[in-house]
């Protein structure tokens, strides 16, 4: 008990050293891969699923605005799918958003991460963003009943993560701060890389349509193409982050 102690004390007020930081982190990612890859505790990404499509839906309203479109709305399903409307804007832009946005969401959790004091200020922040985002733009795109259903599981899940966040954020000690935010940031980096590679093996076998089929429409390419493309620029996000972060530390 006394070593947890030790762990998740920062010393004199200042930030965690190197070797806290590192031992915070890696219990982070041992959560994280169990919560991903072990049956028993795998019940605890449902949460994590839903967190993600939300983060991956906004990525596309934002991208919409942007690029000088209008968002209208977005909604999250009970299976993890979930689905944006924008108008105009750029779609070479809006379109990959929705992956990308979730690897560029785990990169800057990432950096901020390196301090307990910012990443206190970014869970704020992204809190307080997603709760504003979701009360305006969670609404159905149609009176279908399905759709109302799906805007009240976005309404909630919205305001419950947004709410979390701010929680955390103002409430928990530092070391608490640092470990929320590198779960969701290794969790966000696992479902970036999954999600794509889904993608390229659901182009491969001409399965449903996703976002790489949209751009393959768009510019001739194949869809699988895309992921790879998509795939590149998530480990250069993710990747870079990681060496901003980490890249010029030798103490420990």
């Amino acid at each position: 008990m006394e070593q947890w102690k030790t762990l998740f004390a920062v010393r004199s007020g200042r930030e965690f050293s190197n070797r806290q930081m590192l031992a915070i982190i890696g219990l982070a990612g041992l959560t994280a891969a169990l919560i991903t890859w072990v049956p028993f505790f795998n019940l605890l990404n449902y949460p994590f699923r839903l967190l993600l499509t939300i983060v991956h839906e906004l990525a596309h309203g934002l991208a919409g605005i942007l690029t000088g479109g209008r968002f209208q709305n977005f909604v999250i399903a009970p299976d993890g799918s979930g689905l944006a409307y924008t108008v105009g804007g750029w779609r070479f832009v809006i379109i990959p958003a929705g992956y990308l946005g979730v690897a560029l969401f785990a990169a800057v959790l990432i950096i901020a991460g390196r301090s307990h004091r910012w990443g206190r200020v970014t869970l704020g922040v992204t809190g307080a963003a997603m709760l504003l985002l979701t009360l305006c733009y969670g609404r159905p795109g149609s009176v279908s009943l399905g759709a109302v259903l799906n805007s009240v599981l976005t309404m909630m899940m919205g305001v419950v993560f947004g709410a979390l966040f701010l929680r955390v954020a103002l409430k928990a000690s530092a070391g608490a701060v640092v470990f929320f935010l590198h779960l969701i940031a290794i969790k966000a980096g696992f479902t970036a890389f999954s999600d794509i590679f889904t993608v390229i093996g659901l182009a491969a076998r001409g399965g449903p349509h996703t976002d790489a089929h949209s751009m393959a429409e768009l510019t001739h390419l194949p869809a699988a193409v895309w992921g790879f493309v998509w795939v590149g620029m998530a480990f250069f996000l993710i990747g870079g982050a990681i060496w901003v972060a980490w890249g010029g530390e030798t103490e420990i």
